[in-house]
């Protein structure tokens, strides 16, 4: 009976301790975090009326969906580029170092699906698709 139950024990330790040192050998955490808000309806008229250059890039300003990121870097976090990009196309770019912190929006286009997506290289960062409707 006691050669039973050392069979037992010795298995159920022979399960944990690959758990636990995959736990222990876990990926850092990575040197840049990126949160995507909510695709939120905007007025954009009156900067369109102030500078009217933009209006191509707002073709309904009264109804512009915009989406709010934010790219915060760790303490030891190396100087890292990034891309902000709307069904492919670049909409903004920059970089971020440690303790930095970016808080921008972009817009969107209205009533169609859109991949939104921040990388840095090939890497990407987050990526999330919206369907705003303003």
């Amino acid at each position: 009976m006691s050669g039973r139950m050392l069979t037992v024990v010795l298995a159920a330790v022979a399960v944990a301790i690959p758990a636990a040192a995959t736990a222990a050998t876990a990926a850092p955490p990575a040197p840049v975090q990126v949160q995507l808000g909510e695709a939120k309806c905007q007025d954009m008229s009156a900067m369109v009326a102030s500078m009217p250059m933009l209006a191509p890039a707002f073709p309904d300003a009264a109804h512009t969906p915009v989406v709010e990121y934010r790219i915060t870097a760790a303490p030891d976090a190396p100087m890292t580029p990034y891309e902000v990009k709307v069904n492919g196309e670049t909409k903004g770019s920059g970089s971020v170092g440690a303790k930095g912190l970016i808080v921008s929006s972009t817009s969107v286009p209205n009533n169609t699906t859109t991949k939104f997506e921040v990388t840095s290289g090939e890497k990407v960062l987050a990526t999330r698709t919206y369907t705003p409707a303003c």
